[in-house]
């Protein structure tokens, strides 16, 4: 699926540039262009945007000027947009700080741009599944971390478990530890075909297990370690396999 990028940048030259380089991408669906908040937001209420590309400084005429970040502060405020990616564009370092931490941007372009670099992070940016792409068991399960926003990819998710407030993800390479968030939460965030919940503590990849032992309630992972089936999941979770 084609994803549509808005670039909110007040220097013609500079947002034609964006344009150009985003136009390259192959998932880049429509690209919208404004040169203010105002026009900027319209086009958001009105499109379906997949990926924010935001200058900090939208009226460079205004000392202390950071409209870009209230342009994104309030798109952030919209349900639909809580996750979209932004980047921003910005050549004042406080202001880059300030982003990550607040406002979750995917990534940030210093000016002057490197085309390299841009083209880069909006493909990066543009990688994040969509609509019915999450039933096809690729993309990406994204998550926050001090501000930043990461992406595992789900293919190589063997498992997931709660513990102590805090949700530890096992894949094939290594154990990521993030922020507690409900499994329920959790599960509409994974393509719905490959994962499923064993038990109140734990999402399986099925693709991992090698065999399940339904009198003991355990599964058997082709790494070979074994996860139990909770009793109280032990029927919803049968019947999904």
């Amino acid at each position: 699926m084609k994803r549509n990028v808005l670039i909110i940048e007040d220097n013609e030259a500079c947002r034609d540039a964006l344009a150009e380089i985003t136009r390259r991408c192959e998932a880049a669906g429509a690209v919208f262009c404004a040169g203010s908040s105002a026009a900027a937001y319209r086009y958001a209420l009105e499109e379906t945007i997949h990926l924010f590309l935001v200058d900090i400084i939208l009226e460079p005429e205004n000392p202390g000027d950071i409209s870009g970040l209230i342009f994104a502060e309030k798109i952030r405020g919209i349900e639909r947009y809580k996750y979209t990616p932004i980047i921003f564009v910005t050549s004042l370092i406080d202001e880059k700080l300030i982003a990550y931490q607040k406002l979750y941007c995917s990534s940030y372009i210093e000016k002057p741009i490197d085309p390299v670099r841009v083209e880069c992070e909006i493909a990066r940016a543009l990688g994040q599944p969509v609509g019915q792409e999450r039933e096809s068991g690729s993309g990406f399960y994204y998550y926050r971390k001090d501000g930043v926003i990461y992406g595992l990819e789900t293919e190589a998710i063997i498992y997931i478990e709660s513990s102590f407030r805090r949700l530890l993800v096992y894949t094939t390479e290594q154990t990521v530890e993030m922020a507690y968030k409900p499994l329920r939460a959790v599960m509409d965030k994974l393509p719905n075909r490959y994962f499923a919940q064993c038990s109140k503590n734990v999402i399986v990849n099925k693709k991992y297990i090698k065999n399940i032992d339904k009198a003991n309630r355990y599964i058997t992972l082709k790494d070979g370690r074994q996860i139990e089936i909770g009793s109280c999941k032990r029927k919803s979770f049968l019947e999904e396999l």
